[in-house]
């Protein structure tokens, strides 16, 4: 019985640790903190955020001419072991509580790609509406600027595979980066964005001006 309770207590101990790890409250990115950081280049913020075993480096910005912001992650390993990456597990939070998810890359690339190529179509189209259809054609300007909205389209849709930031291990001693997409929301709104690292929770307020493509 003596040998059952200490395995007992052994075990509850052992659940309440891991409990209590899991339940670790969020670290926060603050103005002024000595574990963080911030500086802007090219007109873009970057915060950072510093732990005894990890450091990570976060940026906001406009994809532009999509329905897509893009939030630029750097991550160091500074433990004696692996940690792991889920872009997936990204969220950004708003200040009514609605919670936008990181979106699929590929499914986010396809959706960037079909979106040019509608508009492209649009933009081809020419409006005659006094001439027969037959004779109605797009002018050489209508149909340079359809051309240039597709091929525009199509290279940021292959950027968002190309850079898109991998679910993956991180060793000791290593870093690894890339980008994570959302959607855009109607108006400029302020998030938290929240990315986990391994067992840890990082939280960096961040801006988004939400800028809808300008096709036209």
């Amino acid at each position: 019985m003596k040998v059952f309770s200490a395995l007992t207590g052994t075990l509850l101990l052992g659940l309440t640790a891991s409990m209590a790890q899991n339940s670790a409250a969020p670290i926060r990115w603050t103005e002024g903190a000595p574990n963080a950081t911030s500086e802007v280049k090219n007109d873009a913020k970057i915060e950072g955020l510093k732990t005894d075993d990890v450091q990570i480096f976060v940026s906001m910005a406009d994809l532009k001419e999509t329905e897509y912001n893009r939030v630029w992650v750097q991550i160091y390993n500074h433990s004696k072991a692996p940690v792991t990456v889920d872009p997936q597990s990204a969220i950004l939070l708003t200040d009514k509580d609605k919670t936008i998810r990181a979106e699929v890359p590929d499914k986010a690339a396809n959706s960037i790609q079909r979106f040019g190529e509608a508009k492209s179509q649009e933009l081809s189209s020419a409006h005659c509406p006094n001439m027969i259809a037959t004779q109605c054609q797009p002018t050489p300007s209508q149909a340079q600027v359809a051309k240039q909205v597709a091929a525009y389209s199509a290279q940021q849709a292959q950027w968002v595979k190309d850079n898109a930031l991998a679910q993956k291990p991180i060793a000791p001693g290593d870093n690894t980066q890339g980008f994570i997409v959302f959607k855009k929301e109607k108006k400029k709104a302020n998030y938290i964005l929240k990315f986990t690292v391994g067992t840890q929770v990082f939280e960096f307020p961040v801006t988004a001006e939400n800028k809808y493509p300008s096709f036209d």
